[in-house]
């Protein structure tokens, strides 16, 4: 048994004991996905090719267990979701991508005969959506909530007054070439966040939309990824459009930023240590650490990546007329 299946098992007989002592919330939680979360900008990109999503496998362990698509949290009550969540985390996909300018489609239902352990799902696929250029495959292996409240006493009491959120969603994603049935990329993407401090007038409110913070993540993450291998086989198939939004601070001989922050925008200055690393801003790639860049006003998701360090991600908000700075130790991985 792997390190990863043992801690599974582990999570899942606490999550078991904390159902076997406190029985189902009857309410089921609403999920309402948002591809923009002020995070985002609509239409950043104008693609040629086609993204097609085959609805997720949803592999969760509690899936498994328990044989239930809806449940989404643990805690005080075991939670349930108002929708089925293989198909949640699809959707989010497809509309992110959407809602970022790519062409996506959602392939809710595959054929009666098809199987991904066969080698003729791609053709399969091909002969219902020519005019898709990817098949996108994803294995649902966490997409859950966990409130606490010190241990199992206070799972069983109820006792709220010192509640904890800890959010985890794991997509294992597969890319291919429709034509070939070829990988083009493929991984597993995983975000997981702790909140100490949640709202007690509407703890599972919160925790639901900090669940859908990281599923959003772990779509952007995809993004970030997938294009770059795209654009490496098929040049131009991807193109970004960002001048709108975002662009390049001009540079003094000695690097430093110059000129004024232009109206309606703001700059961050972006240092890493070490140097070099790259950088992107709401998914697009704009150059190697230190940058500075001027943004528009808002919410962004910054993330700074070195080869053979640890990958920084962060939110960073951007005032009007303001320099924001960030700056950075990127740990070297084990």
């Amino acid at each position: 048994m792997t390190k990863r299946s043992i801690v599974q098992l582990l999570l899942f007989l606490l999550i078991l004991t904390s159902f076997s002592l406190t029985g189902c919330a009857s309410k089921p939680i609403e999920l309402s996905y948002n591809p923009n979360a002020d995070e985002t900008r609509p239409n950043q990109y104008r693609s040629s090719i086609t993204f097609g999503f085959v609805t997720f496998e949803d592999l969760r362990v509690a899936k498994q267990m328990m044989g239930d698509k809806t449940l989404i949290g643990w805690g005080s009550n075991t939670y349930h979701t108002n929708a089925n969540v293989p198909e949640q985390v699809t959707k989010a996909f497809v509309d992110t991508y959407r809602y970022l300018g790519l062409k996506a489609v959602w392939i809710k239902t595959p054929p009666d005969n098809f199987s991904f352990s066969t080698n003729s799902w791609v053709r399969s696929l091909r002969s219902l959506y020519p005019n898709v250029n990817v098949f996108v495959i994803g294995k649902l292996q966490n997409y859950e909530f966990l409130l606490r409240s010190g241990g199992l006493s206070g799972l069983a009491s109820g006792n709220f007054s010192s509640l904890s959120v800890t959010t985890q969603v794991r997509v294992e994603l597969y890319y291919l070439d429709s034509q070939t049935g070829r990988i083009i990329w493929g991984n597993t993407l995983h975000h997981d966040t702790f909140n100490r401090k949640v709202s007690k007038k509407a703890p599972t409110d919160y925790a639901a939309i900090r669940l859908e913070d990281a599923l959003q993540n772990v779509v952007l993450q995809s993004v970030d990824r997938v294009l770059p291998k795209i654009n490496k086989r098929d040049p131009g198939s991807v193109q970004v459009l960002s001048a709108g939004f975002m662009a390049d601070v001009p540079k003094t001989p000695e690097g430093k930023p110059a000129g004024a922050i232009p109206p309606g925008k703001g700059r961050l200055e972006i240092v890493s240590k070490p140097q070099g690393a790259r950088v992107y801003v709401d998914g697009i790639y704009y150059g190697l650490t230190p940058l500075s860049l001027d943004l528009v006003p808002g919410v962004h998701l910054l993330k700074v990546h070195k080869d053979g360090y640890e990958t920084s991600r962060d939110k960073v908000g951007i005032l009007d007329g303001k320099m924001t700075p960030w700056n950075g130790d990127l740990p070297k991985k084990n």
